[in-house]
């Protein structure tokens, strides 16, 4: 028989949908989300709950206005009696479950997941530092996204906790099956922008200031005029809009830079099978899914090394990093990116680039969970 299993995550998001599939054939599992959307940026929820291959449950509102507070816990957590419970970074909810644990289920597994990039662990405040030494004491497992996180966890802290390794990333076959599917929205776009014989740079994500896109418009129009037939399309949309869309127009970039908003679903895969060179400059970025959507996509990428999806990068092989407050850094990525990308002449689905594939992660992490 399988183990029970309890999942408490924030919310539903496209790039975590394959993992708790997997999760879901792993154990006889139940999943709980705090919120009905992300709090960041929001998904249209019924196209991602049909790609579930379970039911989603919702915890009620954290108690006096405490969004982490969530009373409910130890209700259903003495209803279920699960042998395994995973949740979501640390805090109070987590707290919740280590007193239900040791009032009522010694035996309980209690794993969290944690996202945090390599900046983030070695710059936290007082709260974050404290709560996650006390996690490694307390919790049976901790999953991290990024390999250089777990090593500076390894050196660092101090605990019980097994270190576990499973970054941000969908699963291969799906994703090139949708990548093909949304071919003929990328034609329809490859020629209504008309990017035949351009070299094609791509950006998605939320346009806020922590994604770095000022950054990025000057190192592009740093080595514009060496690369004329270079474009940048810009996918997303957020409280920066207005004054990148204005920084274009003064610096004559109108004709080159594109802000074709948000997207999602084959929409949003169409614009990744148009982008040659997919740059994230993020100067604060936990993980970046979009990097191993890229990469999936067959992106050349080049990517902040502060972002946690760095660990998906092998430099000249499949993308390059950089470091996101150094323009130079950038603007020499580009140019030799660029000298070694060929004009885009048609429509198709590039090579995955991804260097190690999901089926071969998730595997690691089911026997890291049941050793």
């Amino acid at each position: 028989m399988k183990q029970k299993a309890i999942v408490f995550h924030p919310a539903i998001a496209p790039y975590r949908i394959d993992l708790f599939n997997s999760l879901n054939d792993l154990y006889a599992a139940e999943f709980y989300f705090e919120f009905d959307n992300a709090l960041e940026q929001s998904f249209k929820q019924k196209a991602l709950r049909d790609r579930l291959h379970f039911v989603p449950r919702y915890l009620k509102k954290g108690a006096f206005g405490i969004k982490n507070l969530r009373l409910q816990i130890i209700p259903i957590l003495l209803k279920s009696r699960p042998d395994v419970v995973i949740c979501s970074e640390y805090n109070l909810s987590t707290l919740l479950i280590f007193l239900y644990k040791y009032l009522f289920q010694r035996t309980l597994q209690v794993y969290s997941i944690c996202d945090d990039s390599i900046g983030m662990v070695s710059h936290s405040g007082f709260v974050k530092r404290n709560l996650r030494k006390l996690g490694v004491r307390l919790l049976d497992g901790i999953i991290l996204a990024n390999l250089a996180v777990r090593d500076w966890y390894r050196a660092h802290l101090k605990g019980r906790a097994r270190l576990l390794y499973f970054p941000i990333i969908q699963d291969d076959t799906q994703f090139r099956a949708s990548l093909t599917s949304s071919l003929p929205i990328s034609q329809t776009l490859f020629t209504r922008l008309r990017l035949q014989g351009k070299q094609v740079l791509l950006f998605v994500g939320r346009l806020a200031d922590v994604k770095n896109l000022h950054f990025l418009l000057k190192a592009f129009r740093q080595i514009h005029a060496s690369f004329p037939q270079a474009v940048l399309l810009i996918v997303g949309e957020g409280a920066e809009s207005e004054a990148l869309k204005a920084e274009t127009v003064d610096w004559g970039l109108t004709s080159c830079v594109h802000f074709v908003g948000k997207h999602e679903g084959v929409d949003l895969l169409a614009y990744y099978n148009l982008g040659q060179v997919f740059i994230l400059p993020s100067y604060y970025e936990p993980f970046g899914a979009v990097v191993n959507e890229a990469l999936l996509a067959g992106c050349y990428t080049l990517c902040s090394s502060e972002a946690g999806a760095a660990c998906l990068i092998q430099a000249g092989e499949n993308g390059e990093l950089f470091d996101p407050y150094r323009l130079e850094d950038l603007v020499e990525k580009l140019r030799f990116t660029l000298s070694q990308t060929k004009p885009l002449q048609a429509v198709s689905c590039k090579p995955n680039k991804m260097l190690c594939s999901y089926e071969d992660c998730f595997q690691r992490l089911s026997q890291d969970l049941n050793a």
